[in-house]
């Protein structure tokens, strides 16, 4: 699955990341699609910035942070 039909699919499902850990620097969400596939975001705190990040979160917010496997 490329990028792109990753980004397509996380606005027409809407599904939920999860936090599953922060570690030096950088916090990992995983959200999972309707077809099984796994996708994983890696986001810097350094991008943080004043922006609020929860436990839970819609995939779609996290999109500039997918981490392809291809």
């Amino acid at each position: 699955m490329t990028t792109t039909e990753i980004k397509k699919a996380l606005y027409k499902q809407k599904p939920i990341a999860n936090l599953t850990m922060i570690r030096v620097g950088v916090a990992y969400y995983t959200t999972m699609l309707d077809d099984g596939a796994i996708v994983t975001f890696e986001i810097p705190i350094s991008d943080m910035g004043s922006t609020d990040f929860f436990p839970t979160m819609e995939g779609k917010l996290l999109n500039r942070w997918i981490v392809n496997e291809d």
